[in-house]
């Protein structure tokens, strides 16, 4: 018999009240595109960096670029970057003052492979903090002049801070032409509790050498930045924790000292990419890892102190079967229109479009929208 005493479980769940849009939306490419930056090499031309060859993880993966010169409505046949069977990936791309593209990049072959002992060849087997595979440099940087048609030789970038070196995002440039390419790995000095960290190392010669890091923040790893319009440096950096989500940081020294970090999108919304509108305000566009999978978007008025974080704004939420799907890249181009650049690694089924039904089950895409479409 009960004592008559009643006993109830809850949980809260999200609710929507808002309006309904329609959102262009390109193929870039399709079998391929993870983890794509886009960058602005002109008034209505775009150039992206993204992962072909393998899946998320893959001996034989690397990177390839795209271009467009129709503001992202149509893009040429992928050039890749680095030979495959390194697993290349990781990602950092920017245009630096002459126009040329700067790419960093990870090989993850140096730190994460090793030989089966049963003869079937390499093996993915991450290694401990200490292994000897992170004595040998496994970040690198090139330069293309052609629009990615060829490249620099690489060079080799060992970091002081970091054992594990990944670059991330798009590099981005100060007022006085310097260089900040965001990176984050395995702190070279341990401390517990904290898996991964996130730096900025810089260039003054265009991207052909690396240097002058400075720490952002601990327990973070895949981080965005922008300077914004009084110079301030923002960072949007996921945090390392189960459940990532994305804080947002400040400097207003050119990155060397930090604000506390402070979370601003929800568990399981990550990696985030942070762009200056031209009207000034701040759009933070985020993978989300919850359903509707695809991809959410803040903005800010007053330079990423508060965001309209009630406002729910899904630019994608047609991500099919997994939380392998985001990766957000995001810019403005001159005639005001927004482009962001995602991926999808187990289908994209927007509303049941039967000309989706073509682009392949993994793909990359751009959505094209305008600011005024961001708002009630």
């Amino acid at each position: 018999m009960g004592t008559g005493e009643l006993r109830y479980q809850s949980i809260e769940s999200d609710m929507f009240v808002g309006r309904r849009g329609r959102l262009k939306r390109y193929l870039i490419c399709s079998l391929q595109g993870f983890f794509p930056v886009l960058v602005q090499t002109g008034s209505s031309s775009l150039s992206v960096v993204y992962r072909t060859g393998a899946p998320h993880v893959g001996i034989s993966g690397t990177l390839a670029v795209s271009n467009s010169n129709d503001g992202g409505k149509s893009w040429s046949d992928p050039v890749e970057v680095a030979p495959r069977y390194d697993d290349v990936r990781n990602p950092a791309y920017g245009v630096n003052n002459e126009g040329h593209l700067v790419l960093g990049y990870w090989e993850a072959k140096q730190h994460i492979y090793e030989e089966d002992q049963e003869g079937h060849g390499l093996k993915y087997v991450p290694a401990a903090a200490e292994d000897e595979r992170y004595k040998v440099a496994a970040m690198f940087t090139v330069v293309s002049k052609d629009g990615g048609k060829s490249w620099s030789e690489p060079v080799s970038y060992t970091s002081k801070f970091l054992t594990l070196a990944s670059p991330y995002g798009r590099i981005i440039t100060s007022s006085d032409g310097t260089l900040y390419m965001s990176v984050y790995g395995t702190l070279r000095e341990p401390v517990e509790g904290i898996k991964n960290a996130c730096i900025l190392v810089r260039s003054t010669d265009g991207g052909v050498t690396w240097g002058d890091e400075s720490l952002v923040a601990m327990g973070f790893n895949e981080t965005s930045y922008a300077f914004l319009p009084d110079g301030t440096l923002f960072a949007a950096a996921r945090n390392d924790q189960r459940y990532s989500y994305i804080s947002t940081l400040f400097s207003k020294d050119n990155g060397r000292t930090w604000s506390e970090p402070v979370q601003i999108t929800r568990d399981y919304e990550h990696p985030a990419d942070v762009t200056v509108l031209q009207s000034g305000k701040l759009l933070l566009t985020f993978g989300r890892r919850v359903r509707p999978y695809g991809c959410g978007a803040l903005l800010s008025e007053d330079g990423g102190q508060t965001w309209n974080r009630n406002e729910e704004v899904l630019l994608a939420g047609d991500g099919a079967e997994s939380l392998d799907v985001g990766y957000p890249s995001t810019v403005q181009i001159e005639d005001g229109t927004i482009i962001t650049a995602l991926y999808y690694a187990s289908g994209s089924d927007a509303g049941g479009a039967d000309y989706l039904k073509g682009w392949g089950k993994i793909s990359c895409q751009a959505i094209h929208y305008r600011e005024e479409q961001l708002r009630l």
